[in-house]
């Protein structure tokens, strides 16, 4: 991509990301601030970031505007007749979202979301949206770090415990509770720990969480590396949703401590992940990860699931092929599917997230009653389950219709 496009990165200071796009070799330029956790704060941010955007962009006049969700780079792209794209992933950023939906030309979106949930927080038209299958940390698929382990560079020893401390300024943030810190406490106390048969680190957000850290004796991660920490970790303690995303797509074993309002991909990540807010639970679950066999148990079944999402990072690329005008392969269907295929590809389409049966058949490319009729053999064979939702019904793969269809991948890629 980087020989057809030129890229202009920028970037505010907030969590060391600075560091961290110095440490990976990532140009950029510091437009605005971070506004903190107050009203005011966030405000008056906006306002300066708001100006120094107006006065880059007018400046180097790009094609395209990509962001995460920036209310101001969205603002200023409208404002300049940039298309700007987008990458829809909190349903809780509700005002946030108000702002910033209605004037991007594309959003990006995980498939467990519904059109209609979109629509309610500003998507206007469903043909921007491009849908993709799992969380929005799957640009990880695949990773391979470049350097060296940053935690025997450290001088800490594995197993290795790496945990991550709570978002305290994001907006939907109620405040914080000693749920992680405590669970930090037992680990500490633990005979395990105490005999040196695994390793902590913690990567606080502020010098208070640092403190009070390094007061309970664990270890401060606090370089900044280009490659992820995260692949070099055999455990993720934490109550960062990203993070934890991140470790899961990198079939990490992980441990939630997110105590506020879960989003839908929380709730997604929550179905695959022990997650809790008791702090002795936390404990345990880490302890018992910690275990080659239970880690070697959690891989597996990660694994599986991550096979099945898409890799954002190609989805955003290929639409960018597609802005320039150059021609894209699209999705090939084989001339003649037996109904074996037809079984495998419908439980791939609903393996991640539900859907109706319409979607389903021109995703598949099937006729109405072709499709009813497989559906309702799954249905019968516990490959499939059927929900309704706002009086529609949707259907969505089992775990043993998912296991089945991992056997099917696997066996599909010997033989091909």
């Amino acid at each position: 991509m980087k020989d057809r496009v030129e890229i202009l990165v920028t970037a505010r200071e907030h969590d060391r990301i600075l560091e961290i796009l110095d440490a990976k070799g990532v140009g950029y330029k510091v437009v605005g601030k971070h506004g903190g956790s107050t009203l005011y704060g966030k405000l008056s941010a906006y306002a300066e970031t708001l100006s120094g955007f107006v006065q880059l962009i007018n400046a180097e006049k790009p094609n395209l505007m990509l962001t995460e969700r920036w209310p101001e780079a969205v603002r200023t792209a409208f404002g300049l007749n940039i298309p700007s794209w987008t990458l829809f992933y909190d349903e809780r950023e509700f005002h946030v979202n108000r702002m910033v939906f209605p004037l991007s030309n594309k959003v990006f979106a995980p498939s467990f979301y519904t059109p209609k949930e979109l629509r309610e927080h500003g998507v206007l038209e469903e043909a921007s949206i491009v849908w993709f299958k799992g969380f929005h940390t799957t640009y990880l698929k695949g990773y391979r770090p470049s350097g060296k382990d940053p935690f025997k560079e450290m001088g800490v020893s594995h197993p290795l415990v790496l945990v991550r401390t709570e978002p305290r300024f994001a907006s939907f943030f109620p405040g914080e509770k000693p749920v992680l810190e405590e669970a930090v406490k037992m680990l500490v106390g633990s005979t395990d720990y105490r005999r040196g048969r695994f390793s902590m680190v913690a990567v606080p957000r502020d010098e208070n969480q640092r403190e009070r850290f390094e007061r309970m004796g664990v270890p401060i991660f606090n370089a900044a590396t280009p490659d992820n920490p995260v692949f070099f970790a055999d455990v993720v303690l934490g109550a960062a949703e990203t993070m934890l995303m991140e470790a899961f797509v990198l079939s990490k074993p992980c441990v939630s401590g997110i105590y506020w309002q879960e989003s839908k991909p929380v709730k997604e990540l929550h179905k695959h992940v022990p997650h809790s807010k008791d702090p002795k639970e936390l404990c345990s679950e880490t302890l018992r990860l910690i275990n080659p066999e239970e880690a070697e148990s959690f891989k597996k079944r990660a694994r599986r699931m991550v096979d099945l999402m898409d890799n954002i990072t190609e989805k955003i690329e290929r639409e960018i092929l597609l802005f320039l005008g150059e021609k894209v392969s699209a999705k090939k269907y084989r001339l003649r599917r037996s109904e074996l295929d037809l079984c495998m590809e419908l439980i791939e389409e609903v393996s991640l997230s539900p859907s109706k049966l319409t979607p389903l058949m021109y995703n598949m490319g099937v006729s109405y009653n072709k499709l009813r009729a497989l559906v309702k053999k799954l249905v019968n064979k516990g490959l499939l389950m059927e929900t309704i939702v706002d009086g529609d019904k949707y259907y969505r793969a089992t775990d043993q219709g998912v296991e089945l269809l991992f056997n099917y991948k696997r066996i599909r890629s010997v033989l091909d």
